[in-house]
């Protein structure tokens, strides 16, 4: 299996540079985002405006380069790929750790490429539930009970559970070193 994996730390500049030439939708599967910030957060899917959620307020609609300009780290992934970032300021400004791993390279040279680092491990798919229960205000919105936040999984329909599909790299005694979020999988009570 082909398999790329890349990593920088990056300017802001860079960074948002990055995000705005990224072509993560050349298969058509969904592209989800999870992003947090000091003053909220958003887990949906990829798109212009984004489902911003903060403590102690409704949720809105916000513009998604908005949201992406105040987050402090955050997941950007579909079936064939992950990228995900975090801010830490003791980096100076290339502050933006930024690490990329999918079967496809859809983050170009903007990133360093480690793919060698690969070698000798195999990845392996599995699927989690989430530990989301929904509310009683409306049926598309959840309270994460692990995180705990409020929001909307970004699926279809009205599920009555979520699992998240992941991709774990294991070395030959099975230890995982690299771990990434592949989709969701909304499921109805019968399926279970």
């Amino acid at each position: 299996m082909t398999a790329f994996l890349k990593a920088a730390d990056l300017t802001e500049e860079q960074f948002l540079n990055l995000i705005a030439n990224l072509r993560p939708d050349s298969d058509k599967s969904p592209c989800y985002i999870w992003l947090e910030a000091p003053d909220g957060w958003a887990f949906d899917r990829w798109e212009e405006t984004l489902h911003w959620c903060c403590s102690g307020s409704e949720p809105v609609q916000a513009d998604a380069s908005d949201c992406l300009n105040r987050s402090t780290t955050g997941r950007l992934f579909t079936r064939t790929g992950e990228l995900r970032w975090r801010t830490i300021p003791a980096l100076g400004t290339a502050c933006w750790r930024t690490v990329f791993l999918g079967s496809m390279d859809w983050v170009g040279t903007g990133l360093d490429d480690h793919s060698d680092s690969l070698q000798g491990m195999h990845p392996e798919r599995d699927s989690f539930f989430l530990w989301g229960q929904q509310t009683c205000r409306t049926p598309d919105e959840w309270i994460e009970l692990r995180i705990p936040h409020r929001f909307r999984y970004p699926v279809p329909g009205n599920p009555d559970r979520v699992k998240v599909v992941v991709e774990q790299w294991r070395d030959n005694t099975g230890e995982p070193h690299f771990v990434r979020l592949c989709g969701l999988e909304p499921l109805q009570e019968e399926e279970k």
